[in-house]
């Protein structure tokens, strides 16, 4: 994050990013294997089983949503972002 006015720039803690996309991915996963096993087994499947895979699908997409809302407020990429409009500084590598 950055501070305009004295131009301290804290960057946000990288085991906490890392952790917030292993969350992140883990929903993606559990979605994707709910999915993938609703689609193998169909209509094989009874009622609770149905309904087990109905959780996972709603979970892994809650654990995805809370990583993603824990990432905006924790970096928070819309304070500070790139214009291609306006050139960089001389000194800038």
């Amino acid at each position: 994050m950055t501070d305009e006015r004295n131009g301290n720039v804290t960057q946000p803690s990288k085991l906490t990013l890392y952790g917030l996309a292993m969350v992140g991915g883990l929903g993606l996963t559990l979605m994707m294997l709910g999915a993938s096993i609703g689609v193998i087994y169909g209509t094989a499947l009874d009622a609770e089983a149905t309904h087990s895979l109905g959780l996972m699908i709603v979970g892994g997409l809650l654990l995805l949503v809370l990583a993603i809302g824990f990432w905006l407020g924790w970096v928070r990429p819309f304070e500070r972002f790139d214009d291609i409009n306006i050139p960089a500084e001389p000194e800038h590598h």
